[in-house]
């Protein structure tokens, strides 16, 4: 074990000075190497996090562990494991365009639609809360039972999952045929996550530590998730028709449209800017 060790101590150190003797070779400022070194983090941090939630993690880490076994072959000179996964990293190359194609298109797709005006963010935030809340007016004069999720920096990715995957753009028509009626997704909850329908019908966690006993299993839902997560959660109620809305295991009931509004524009706007409009989500509870 001690003689493992030791050749991969030396192995790591090889490999270290010959990245700076590669490094002095090229002639390089330090300058010009400190940004080269934090343009790789930056990317590798950013397709970390464009992976964190989803399935790809899984086969993103898988790799490294097939990694660190390759590593280990070479250490101990095993020639039978090295040569098959050498050649399998070869064979990589070829199928990681296959293996991660949706993902990649997703990133592509997002610097393409990259919006780099504040003004043209503001715009969209507004146009998406204007449909939110124009279909949670009709919902609760209607009086349909509703459960609308908002996913920010903890993923929702298990809740998700077990309901209908859907990812597709809010609006008002689709969250109505959602909710209105007796269909097989009403009596779910919908999850939005940047700014789309992530899924529909999804089954959240209900919270058994409720003082009021007529509270419904929509608001104890919404309680139970925001208890746990980040989430914000907008509950219309079926028998009452009044809207509520819930964050950090908080319940604000009966809220008029015009609160509602100003909620979701505080907990949907940039971080930057939600640190100071923060200070005013004060929950009215009942």
């Amino acid at each position: 074990m001690s003689n493992f060790l030791a050749n991969l101590i030396s192995q790591i150190a090889d490999a270290a000075s010959g990245f700076w003797q590669n490094l002095l070779y090229a002639d390089v400022t330090p300058w010009q190497a400190v940004l080269d070194i934090a343009i790789v983090a930056v990317v590798i941090y950013y397709l970390f996090a464009m992976l964190k939630g989803s399935r790809s993690i899984s086969v993103l880490l898988g790799l490294i562990i097939i990694s660190i076994v390759f590593l280990i072959s070479k250490s101990l000179n095993l020639v039978t494991v090295g040569w098959i996964l050498d050649k399998f990293f070869t064979v990589l190359l070829v199928a990681i365009p296959i293996i991660f194609q949706q993902e990649l298109r997703m990133a592509l797709e997002k610097i393409g639609t990259t919006q780099f005006w504040s003004g043209e963010k503001k715009v969209a935030l507004d146009a998406l809360i204007t449909s939110i809340v124009e279909s949670c007016e009709y919902l609760a004069e209607k009086k349909s039972g509703a459960l609308i999720v908002f996913q920010h920096a903890i993923p929702l990715k298990e809740y998700i999952d077990n309901g209908l995957l859907m990812h597709a753009d809010v609006s008002k028509e689709l969250l109505i045929s959602i909710f209105h009626g007796k269909g097989p997704l009403h009596d779910g909850a919908v999850i939005i996550t940047d700014g789309k329908i992530a899924a529909a019908a999804c089954t959240l966690p209900t919270s058994f530590d409720v003082k009021d006993k007529n509270m419904g299993t929509r608001h104890k839902a919404a309680i139970g998730l925001t208890d746990h997560t980040d989430a914000s959660v907008i509950v219309i109620s079926e028998e009452r028709g009044t809207i509520s809305f819930a964050k950090n295991g908080h319940l604000e009931k009966n809220i008029e449209l015009a609160r509602l509004q100003q909620l979701l524009k505080i907990v949907l706007m940039p971080k930057k800017d939600n640190k100071k409009a923060s200070k005013k989500l004060v929950y009215r509870e009942e």
